[in-house]
């Protein structure tokens, strides 16, 4: 590409340098950007990858806002059962069932294990994959408001 979208995003828990262009292509409006991105996020499916990357950052920053007071949550548990009724129904049902797999751990919510819903988006179709993708895009341009 021979420009840039220049950004600062506010999620650092985005840590691959692909995956945070992404979300820069995506909040500058960038067609041509984000199709190349979205190409490249639903062929990357390797732990440590980009849609790994964006999915970690997307349940960091949400796990975060979740939070009850005066309610601590119980760690481990799945992303959908920490996730508020209205943001689940949100989602699009691949995504819905990722969510089901992924798990928040740690004292404080402080890591995921996106393992599970890795191996749940290599069996889906290309079509479920990319849902879930726009639905991760969506909650993480949404924090970047």
């Amino acid at each position: 590409m021979g420009h840039r979208h220049p950004s600062r995003l506010k999620n650092s828990e985005v840590g691959h340098a692909r995956a945070r262009w992404l979300l820069r292509a995506e909040l500058a409006g960038c067609e041509e950007c984000r199709g190349e991105g979205d190409r490249e996020a639903l062929a990357d499916l390797a732990s440590e990858g980009v849609f790994d990357s964006l999915l970690t950052g997307f349940v960091l920053a949400r796990v975060q806002q979740w939070r009850v007071p005066g309610r601590p949550p119980r760690y481990p548990a799945t992303v959908y059962r920490l996730a508020p009724v209205d943001e689940r129904d949100f989602w699009r049902e691949p995504t819905q069932h990722c969510m089901r797999v992924c798990t928040v751990a740690g004292a404080r919510g402080s890591s995921v294990d996106t393992v599970p819903a890795l191996r749940e988006l290599r069996l889906m179709s290309t079509a479920d994959r990319a849902s879930v993708l726009d639905d991760v895009i969506d909650g993480l341009c949404e924090d970047e408001a």
